[in-house]
């Protein structure tokens, strides 16, 4: 039987971690009062291209980490493959950008998208140590280890952005950019420092390329055009509405990753033990384990958005944005009929514990259709109020789709996604008890 209370200590050290980004969540707005919507627009078209190039290589290569990582023996071959191709991946894409980076910005209709595809490669550059190290503590469950690394990466953002706000030299892209280099760069070293012993390329036994490529071609093909929503909608946005529409709208994305944030809290522990516990044929423990994520994250998502209709984010968002930004609330209102959707998107893991690979790229390739349509028909009608129409879509049909073949599989009974309750009530009872 899986017992949150035997779990607390990573739980906690998860949640920790967790506080951090919450944390620099309100440094951030702090960040996008600073910047003028067009400066903030330029940061966050240079942060997706960075974040949909890194999501690529993870679901290409980095997952075998965790999916072959259960095989003490192969992480040397697995490390070298790894290593190898996730600079190659995400160099060569940084740099294929910067070589077109003149049609990139005609395309886009923005000049300085030139200056913000030179400054790529060097962002790419500094965050493929972190990136790769941080896998291997996501695997091994090292919750203590991720929250040290992001206690520095975090910190060293904070004190720029103190910095430069306090000195007013925070008002264009490139200091934001500064701010998240040196923080990419102090963090990868922490990573490379933490996990330099497991950074080896001998095992007892080898795999093939092709052997590692196969298990990362599903998912990598997924996460690449999964992405084009979660990330590259911006492009889009600015491809239609101008950089100045896509700042504004970051705003609202900021606020809203604090969702973001909390799901992939969710997700780098339910993936691991999901993988043991297919690995291991313990069905009855897997279904309880995801029944308790379902219930506790579909009961939180739901509270936000009763809270947010009751106009009671809207009062709290208008106190923290700067008027520039007035446009984010209606933006965040929209976004957040996404968020109880986000539990069940959150159960993608179990698919790939099950190598249900393919089901996984067709529920993705759906999913996209769905928010690739309402992202280009907001764009074609000129709804610029209706730009997060996209991500909700993609994510709402995800949910479900994702949802449904775990059901299936595992005869989940849906009276489980209301067990918060009564578990909560219990755990409660235990520490009054002792």
């Amino acid at each position: 039987m899986v017992r949150i209370q035997d779990h607390i200590a990573k739980i906690s050290w998860t949640a920790a971690d967790k506080a951090l980004y919450l944390v620099y969540g309100f440094v951030n707005i702090m960040q996008n009062n600073a910047l003028p919507p067009q400066e903030l627009g330029l940061y966050t078209l240079c942060n997706a291209l960075q974040t949909f190039i890194f999501a690529v290589s993870d679901g290409f290569v980095l997952q075998s980490i965790i999916i072959f990582g259960t095989d003490k023996e192969l992480r040397g071959s697995i490390n070298r493959f790894a290593i190898t191709w996730h600079i190659i991946i995400v160099l060569g894409a940084s740099a294929l950008i910067f070589l077109l980076q003149l049609p990139f910005a005609w395309l886009l209709g923005e000049p300085r998208l030139s200056t913000v595809a030179a400054y790529l490669p060097i962002f790419c550059l500094l965050g493929i140590p972190r990136t790769l190290c941080l896998k291997y503590l996501i695997r091994d469950v090292q919750a203590r280890a991720i929250f040290v690394i992001n206690v520095v990466w975090i910190g060293t953002l904070c004190s720029l952005t103190a910095w430069m706000i306090a000195t007013h030299r925070l008002v264009t892209f490139e200091a934001m950019f500064t701010i998240a280099a040196v923080g990419m760069a102090a963090s990868s070293l922490t990573a490379l420092w933490i996990t330099r012993k497991q950074l080896f390329f001998k095992g007892a036994k080898n795999m093939t390329q092709r052997e590692f490529f196969h298990a990362g071609a599903y998912q990598g093909t997924a996460s690449m055009l999964g992405n084009t929503v979660r990330q590259l909608d911006v492009t889009v946005l600015q491809f239609f509405f101008g950089t100045a529409t896509v700042g504004v709208y970051q705003s609202a994305k900021t606020l809203f990753r604090f969702f973001d944030e909390g799901f992939s809290a969710v997700t780098s522990l339910v993936y691991p033990a999901t993988v043991r516990l297919v690995h291991e044929d313990r069905q009855t423990e897997l279904v309880a384990m995801l029944s308790k994520m379902l219930s506790f994250s579909l009961a939180a998502t739901l509270a936000v958005v009763v809270l947010t209709e009751l106009n009671v984010a809207e009062y709290v968002i208008s106190h923290l944005l700067s008027p520039k930004y007035a446009a984010a609330i209606g933006y965040f209102r929209l976004l957040s009929f996404a968020a109880p959707a986000m539990p069940f998107v959150a159960l993608l893991p179990v698919l790939l514990a099950f190598g249900e690979m393919r089901r996984l790229l067709v529920f993705i390739i759906v999913a996209v259709a769905a928010g690739l349509t309402a992202l280009v028909g907001v764009g074609y009608l000129q709804l610029p109020t209706l730009a997060p129409l996209g991500f909700v879509i993609y994510t709402i049909t995800l949910g479900v789709l994702v949802f449904s073949f775990v059901r299936s599989r595992l005869h989940f009974p849906l009276r489980l996604l209301w067990r918060a309750v009564p578990d909560t009530l219990d755990f409660f009872g235990l520490l009054k008890s002792k």
